[in-house]
Parts: C-alpha cells; structure tokens; sequence
C-alpha cells in the first residue's frame, strides 16, 4: 500500500531548495497541505508554486531563522494559517568550512542560531501543539558530521551533534502524547549548498570541488553520492503512519559512508 499523508498539514524549514524543497514536493504529492519556511523570497514563491499542481492550498513563510523571535513566530503563524501540524521537518541548515582558528563569532553564531536555537523552539512550539489525540511527528536534519569531530567545519558538526541531542530529549519529553522525534543524518549529498560549501574546502585546500566528490564516491561503499530524493524517502517514511513507532532516534541516509570515513 503506497504511504499516504492525506488531510494532513506539514511545516518544512528551508524550503526554497535541496532537501527541503524535495521533501515538500514528495508531501504535497502524498496528500499534504504544505506550510513552506525559507529567507529567500523568490526561491520561497518559485517552491510553493511548485506543489500548486497538486491542488491542496500551500503556505509560504518568509523567514530568517537567524532571528530568534523570527524563529519563535514560525509555528504560531503556520497555526494561524492551517489551524494543526502533524509533521514538521527541520531542513533549513547553515554550514561552512572555516580553518578552526579562523572561525569568526559571527560565523559561528549564524551556524548555532539555524542549526540548534531556530530547530529547537521551532521543535518544541510544534511538540506543544501536537499534545493532541493525533499526535503527530517531528523529524530533523542532522548528518554524518554530527557523529565525528570535523577540523575544517567545527562549529557545524558540533551543531548538528547538539541536533541529536535535542531530538532525543524531544523524544523522551513528547512519546507519551504519540509525538514521535528523529533525526535524519545525510551523509555526502548533492544539493546546492554543497556549491558554497566546496568554495570554502577549494580556498583552503586548493582541490577542484570533483576531487572531493570523487574521494566521497569512492569512500561510500555503494559507490556513489547521495541525492536529495535518498534523503526525502527516509523523512516520508518517518513521517507516515507506517514509520510511527520510530521515536528518538539518529538515521544515516549514506550509502555506509560513514562505515569508511
């Protein structure tokens, strides 16, 4: 039987491309109304737009997560617009690759203001309003990073292990009001994040961005890079009744990259 997600409403962060732009496309597509969060204005219209053929009478919130009481207002306003939240996905995310030593405060800051504080109050805002008979489930966006220190993105493996954290306490707080919270952890993935992300490892190393997809490639032992719709299958199926007795828990979608690295 093919997973449904019909009458139900859904929030997804960072909306306007990758993972969550996926996911969004593979909810709507299953039967979801689909409340969209991102800061960038015209991706966020261009990806609403996007579900329309589907019929159901999507949201867009234009918002930057790095603004604390922007973040606390996400799940109030999606509230106001759908009236529920069965499932909430925390796919907007923040990552740079900086030499440890030359990490600015700033930099480090935006990385925990997306990754850990804006994921945690929106985390916590949709578990509140979930303490219903429907329940409902939250999944966030860790990876392969949050398991292992990394010298050239410190302040975002560390983040994303703060993300395990909080999913687990989630998850012990929430389970007995059939709340279920995990994390999806994507090892190397191709998304356009991984554009800015590869300008950061070339200033510093001096590779071609193709060195490192094929050092990754070779490393995996499916013998291949990750895609947005790998990762998406998984957070479907978290976010469906057959995954509904997942609770607390840290999923790889790798390939067994994290096996070899």
């Amino acid at each position: 039987m093919a997973m449904s997600l019909d009458k139900q409403c859904a929030l997804v962060t960072g909306i306007g491309s990758g993972i969550g732009l996926e996911t969004a496309r593979r909810f709507a597509a299953m039967g979801a109304r689909v409340v969209g969060v991102d800061r960038n204005e015209q991706k966020l219209k261009e990806a609403i737009r996007s579900l329309n053929p589907t019929g159901q009478p999507h949201v867009g919130l234009l918002k930057d997560l790095r603004l604390v009481d922007t973040a606390r207002s996400v799940v109030p306003e999606a509230l106001q617009v759908v009236g529920y939240l069965d499932i909430v996905v925390n796919a907007a995310g923040v990552c740079y690759f900086t030499k440890m030593e030359e990490i600015s405060a700033e930099e480090f800051d935006e990385v925990m203001e997306v990754n850990v504080r804006a994921l945690f109050f929106i985390s916590v805002a949709a578990a509140e309003s979930m303490k219903t008979p429907r329940g409902g489930h939250i999944i966030n966006l860790g990876s392969n990073a949050g398991r292992k220190g990394r010298a050239l993105s410190a302040h975002y493996a560390a983040s994303k292990a703060a993300v395990k954290n909080i999913t687990e306490s989630l998850a012990l707080a929430y389970g007995s009001r059939n709340v279920a919270v995990n994390t999806v952890c994507p090892g190397p993935t191709d998304t356009p994040m991984w554009e800015g992300n590869f300008r950061g490892l070339k200033a510093i190393t001096g590779k071609d961005p193709k060195d490192f997809w094929e050092t990754w490639k070779n490393q995996t032992p499916l013998g291949r890079i990750g895609t947005v719709a790998d990762v998406a299958n998984l957070i479907c199926f978290l976010a469906s009744e057959e995954g509904s007795f997942i609770n607390g828990q840290e999923i790889n979608v790798c390939g067994g990259f994290m096996l070899t690295s």
